[in-house]
């Protein structure tokens, strides 16, 4: 039924200026010197520290004057500096290109504004890239940034979307499963592209969307995404989804009336509607909010911490706050398509219901973020967003409105995201012998969280580029967007 590509490959020439200007099997030891340390694992800041990285690790890590840099090691003087882990965006969708930039420029700007990993969930690409695949060109992607061909995140991919069978109005180029049988082959055929999880949608019927998780574990493979319309948060933390996106499921569990929420949800947005999943009607919201059940959350979020469930609130999505048109990263990234999605000349104004709705329902949010963190429950900064990069400083703001502290908030984005990964071992904090994933900043975003902004520098798999580099990588981003 489907037809496994049994090769891809890519050959990507690398832009003047801005590709590794040398093999990491070659590169010189990097010694920072002097450096405030904030390694992520909750410890207090480190003042005066070096930092080793050789090749793509982090080879040495200690007080300055006390660690042994290499005679032929390139040393740079970071007094005044702190250091965080790169940060990783869980949720983002980079090759949506219908309307979005290229993917090179995307990658830049994740890497330009410290993000050195995200969690692509699956897009759709453009019909013509791959005929009825087009999210192929995401492996090509990985590969090339593995490789060094190109300056980007890592990237760990869904390559498509699971969902129920195809309703118009939903991208013809996800995969569509109508029972059983076909959510498990659909697992098969994507680990077979070399998908590294899986993630499902709101459509899904019961019957597909537990045999998608059966098979997933079988594969080896963590299914996460939408809590479908016809699942409950707790039937999906138990059968092992990794994570809930967007609160979904959780909104309604922790209410004394789930189960009449649930179905009405269904009479709006369940299988076989044109509708995309969005807000309850303004009267139903309330109920919902006014329904919140203290014991059924305690019990929601025990279960999450039991069967290690994730939560990516998505806060910035949820938001009724709107960056302004000419905000520089609208002004001077976004392609005039993209724009025009965002900032059309003639935007059709919201009902007022709507718009109470959706503040009732980001108060809603908040507040059941700061439940979460109190009862232990694991939470990932996911944006959803077009802000490629940018949006994850967002994201951590709103994090900490919610009630983080600025290390818990910035553990969302780090240490959580590796331990998501099954990768705290070699990512997610500043420690000897992990990754050289490394942002440099001017501010201690232990002070305030909104100093992440502050970058100065970034390492990416053990490369180093300075301002001046990453300027240069927006400079690229900015020149595309304006030539389209």
């Amino acid at each position: 039924m489907k037809v496994f590509a049994s090769w891809l490959f890519v050959f990507v020439l690398p832009i003047a200026g801005i590709a590794q200007e040398e093999p990491l099997a070659n590169q010189r030891p990097l010694a920072l010197t002097h450096v405030t340390v904030i390694d992520a694992t909750g410890a207090p800041a480190k003042p005066d520290m070096t930092v080793v990285v050789s090749g793509n690790r982090i080879a040495l890590l200690g007080k300055a004057g006390q660690v042994t840099i290499p005679a032929n090691a390139r040393v740079i003087d970071e007094t005044h500096k702190f250091m965080i882990p790169g940060l990783w965006d869980m949720h983002t969708h980079a090759f949506i290109r219908s309307r979005k930039s290229f993917p090179l420029y995307v990658m830049y700007l994740f890497v330009a504004y410290g993000i050195t990993g995200v969690r692509d969930m699956g897009s759709p690409g453009l019909p013509d890239d791959f005929g009825d695949y087009p999210y192929l060109q995401d492996v090509e992607w990985r590969q090339a940034i593995n490789e060094g061909a190109v300056i980007g995140p890592h990237l760990n991919l869904s390559l498509t979307v699971v969902n129920g069978p195809h309703v118009p109005g939903y991208p013809r180029a996800w995969a569509p499963v109508a029972d059983a049988a076909q959510a498990r082959e659909e697992v098969i055929y994507l680990k077979k592209l070399g998908a590294d999880g899986i993630k499902e949608y709101d459509q899904l019927s019961r019957d597909a969307y537990f045999a998608l998780a059966d098979e997933a574990k079988k594969q080896g493979l963590p299914f996460a995404g939408h809590v479908p319309i016809l699942i409950s948060a707790a039937e999906a933390s138990d059968a092992g989804q990794r994570s809930l996106e967007h609160d979904y499921g959780v909104l309604f569990g922790c209410s004394s009336s789930e189960n009449e929420f649930m179905q009405k949800e269904e009479e709006l947005y369940g299988a076989g509607k044109r509708s995309m999943r969005e807000l309850l009607r303004l009267d139903d919201v309330k109920a919902l909010v006014n329904s919140y059940d203290e014991e059924k959350a305690t019990s929601l979020f025990a279960k999450f911490v039991r069967n290690n469930t994730f939560v990516t609130p998505s806060l910035v999505r949820a938001s009724v706050e709107r960056m302004p048109a000419n905000d520089p990263r609208v002004a001077k990234y976004f392609s005039p398509a993209l724009r025009e999605f965002f900032y059309p000349a003639h935007p059709k104004e919201a009902e007022p219901d709507v718009v109470e709705a959706r503040k009732l329902m980001y108060q809603y949010h908040l507040r059941l973020v700061a439940a979460m963190q109190r009862a232990g429950v694991k939470m990932l900064v996911g944006t959803d967003s077009s802000f490629f990069g940018s949006a994850v400083h967002d994201e951590l703001i709103e994090m900490v409105k919610a009630g983080l502290t600025p290390m818990q908030a910035l553990q969302t984005a780090t240490k959580n995201a590796a331990d998501y990964l099954g990768k705290l071992d070699s990512l997610g904090t500043v420690e000897k012998g992990k990754s050289a994933d490394l942002v440099l900043l001017d501010a201690n975003p232990l002070e305030a969280i909104s100093n992440t902004q502050k970058i100065s520098a970034v390492v990416v798999n053990g490369q180093l580029l300075d301002r001046k580099a990453l300027d240069r990588l927006l400079a690229h981003v900015e020149s595309a967007a304006h030539s389209n």
